[in-house]
């Protein structure tokens, strides 16, 4: 809640003390009335600049203000009575308490950014003394929630309200500001009178009237909204992490001439650990990495038993050994070549079906954009458009070809629906060429290394052959020796592939949460949402049967779902509506959304400032009804600023059984000297 008591305006001038008595405004209806140029538009605009709240009117700080408390101050004759020297206003408002503020609009000592807080009634007991607080609006960082000077973030409590971060245009959550909100109730007279929520500044926030709305009736929406970009965040990490861990996980199986099974570069849900494993293929067969090294042991356990002979013993059948393991570095050999030759042919046709994909991917770019530009052309009624002479009106044929030729080239639909088809087909191509690549790029890792083992089983032959046959075996020996590695190495990386496994797991646990998070999150609007837009519709369609709003079929007109505001067939409001009767729309719309935040609970302060809500020529009986209905709102204070067309007829017409206020500034200026 937010309640306005009092305003009152000081001036020092080469005159003396000016400005006006201390202003009293009560519950419910407060009409303050008077002719143009007494002072309204400065008791209004200074409400606003004690609240921080002077960009609704355009701007920050003194500049917003009127002269007459910065610069001069005219007589009844506009003639220049006096210059002003120093100025402030005084403000007492309540909230969960009530405070005085005091906000400099010209002075030597003290800049319009620094706001005076009170914490009493100054206003209403002017007698009295109350601790004082030094507080500052504008400036970088002064509305975050953490500075004990910053003045907005005080305001924000004093309400009672807790603003949410929102999602700017540059990506951040930030929160949202107090000036994107009061729009919503606060309507000043130059541009606020021309949209819903007009006098928002910009703030390179996206939907912000919907933004205000949504705050103002605690739809359940902005907060399922957050939650799903904070998934669609997560989810993007997740893929993130998954990919690099993917990517680990296939130089770890590199390193040991091993394929990844069980898992793909996507993140995937109900994982078990053992669903990752390795393949190890040698010229037999292929093996889990599991079996694998239980192969290996079972291979070294044989040869560790094996009496090694001296090189005597074994020397002819290590001479037949060499001319086979010849043989089989030839075929190896041979096979590597022919492994490479395939990988260049499939990696030149991945580059050309990468290219066909960019030709084909623009082609369809360039299709839409024809497409787009003959539809625009249609509606606006070219017949060229439609394949007709604009001139004689025979049919135009999108084709080169003679007329005698009877093929008929595809229309511009069927050109998309053709490239749509290939660029799926190219996409299926490629996929399986980056596949096969890998698997040639694994093929030739594995004859790379059987090729330097088998370099080695000769080289090691050839070496024991020609030393003393009294030794043992070199070759027995050195094939311990590498078996043994071997072994090791395979048994570590299966101990470390665990780790692996764990990290995936925990990555599709989270991912699955996600997904699940994601469904309950499908739809924006909650039942309570839809219930509460489903009151603000019909609530703001009665006001408008109320105040005579003609200018559409009240059954034609809605609420959006998306922006929370009045439009017909998904157009705002405002472009079916005479400027009139919009103004009667933008009542209808200020006072539905309050009665709608009462209904049920929600966050509107139960306050409305009007600046001149007669304009645009509206009949003296609707504005009449309007104050009646501000008059009859329990619970709600009303700011009302009108001159009622400078006649004591219209004020007596449209104030006839309404409950009010009356706060007459007279005729004349209503800034004057004051009396010591």
């Amino acid at each position: 809640m937010l309640k306005i008591n009092a305003v009152k305006i000081n001036i020092v001038t080469n005159k003396g003390l000016f400005g006006t008595p201390t202003i009293p405004f009560l519950d419910g209806l407060n009409i303050i009335r008077g002719n143009n140029s007494t002072g309204k538009s400065t008791i209004f605009q200074s409400v606003l600049y004690g609240l921080g709240l002077e960009e609704l009117i355009g701007g920050k700080n003194e500049k917003t203000m009127q002269s007459v408390l910065k610069s001069e101050i005219l007589n009844d004759d506009n003639e220049i009575e006096a210059t002003v020297l120093e100025s402030h206003i005084l403000l007492e408002i309540t909230g969960i308490e009530t405070v005085t503020i005091k906000r400099f609009i010209t002075s030597e000592n003290k800049k319009a950014g620094l706001v005076e807080v009170f914490l009493g009634g100054l206003l209403s007991n002017p007698n009295s003394q109350f601790d004082y607080k030094p507080m500052y609006v504008h400036d970088p960082n002064s509305a975050k929630e953490n500075n004990p000077f910053g003045f907005h973030p005080f305001l924000e409590k004093l309400i009672g309200w807790n603003l949410p971060e929102v999602l700017y245009k540059d990506g951040q959550y930030r929160k949202l500001y107090l000036q994107n909100i009061f729009p919503a109730f606060v309507i000043e007279q130059k541009a606020g009178w021309t949209d819903f929520l007009a006098s928002i500044p910009y703030y390179s926030l996206n939907d912000k009237e919907t933004r205000a709305v949504e705050f103002l009736l605690k739809f359940d929406s902005a907060e399922r909204r957050r939650k799903k970009a904070s998934i669609r965040q997560e989810k993007s990490t997740i893929e993130n992490e998954w990919q690099n861990l993917y990517n680990k996980l296939q130089s770890f199986a590199n390193t040991i001439a091993s394929e990844v099974k069980g898992i793909d570069e996507k993140p995937s849900v109900s994982l078990f650990p053992t669903s990752i494993y390795l393949t190890y293929t040698n010229n037999e067969k292929t093996f889990v990495l599991s079996e694998y090294v239980n192969e290996l042991q079972k291979e070294y356990d044989e040869i560790v038993n094996i009496e090694i002979p001296t090189i005597g013993e074994v020397a002819a059948e290590k001479e037949i050994e060499i001319k086979n393991l010849a043989d089989k570095l030839g075929t190896l050999s041979v096979n590597l070549n022919a492994t490479l030759n395939h990988k260049n042919l499939e990696s030149e046709r991945y580059k050309s079906f990468t290219e066909q994909l960019k030709e084909l991917e623009n082609d369809l770019e360039q299709n839409k954009y024809h497409k787009k530009v003959k539809e625009k052309g249609a509606e606006l009624g070219y017949e060229i458009a439609r394949d007709s002479c604009p001139y004689c009106e025979q049919k135009l044929d999108d084709s080169l070809l003679p007329k005698d030729i009877p093929q008929m080239p595809m229309q511009i639909d069927d050109n998309i629906n053709y490239l749509q088809a290939q660029i799926s087909l190219i996409k299926i191509y490629i996929n399986n060429h980056v596949q096969e690549i890998e698997n040639l790029e694994r093929r030739i890792s594995m004859l790379n290394h059987d090729i330097s083992e088998t370099r080695t089983q000769i080289r090691v032959l050839k070496t024991q052959l020609v030393s003393d046959n009294r030794l043992p075996s070199y070759e027995l020996i050195e094939k311990q020796i590498r078996l043994r590695n071997r072994l090791e190495l395979y048994s570590r990386k299966l101990e470390e592939l665990p780790m692996f496994q764990e990290q995936f797991m925990t990555l599709s646990h989270t991912w699955q949460k996600l997904l699940s998070d994601e469904k309950e999150l499908s739809y924006d609007l909650s039942q309570l949402d839809n219930k509460k837009i489903i009151d603000l519709e019909n609530i703001f369609k009665q006001l408008l049967v109320d105040f005579n709003y003609r200018s559409k079929s009240i059954k034609d007109i809605h609420i959006s779902r998306e922006t929370y505001l009045p439009v017909v067939d998904r157009y705002s409001l405002k472009f079916d509506s005479s400027a009139s009767d919009f103004i009667r729309a933008i009542w209808s719309y200020t006072l539905a959304v309050k009665e709608v935040s009462n209904m049920f609970n929600c966050n509107h302060p139960n306050l409305i400032i009007l600046d001149e809500p007669g304009t645009q020529e509206t009949a003296n009986n609707d504005l009449r009804l309007l104050l009646e209905k501000l008059g009859n709102s329990t619970g709600t204070q009303s700011l009302v600023f009108c001159s009622f067309k400078q006649s004591e007829t219209t004020y007596r017409e449209c104030t006839e059984n309404v409950i009010f206020n009356l706060i007459d500034l007279g005729t004349g200026k209503y800034i004057k000297q004051i009396e010591s």
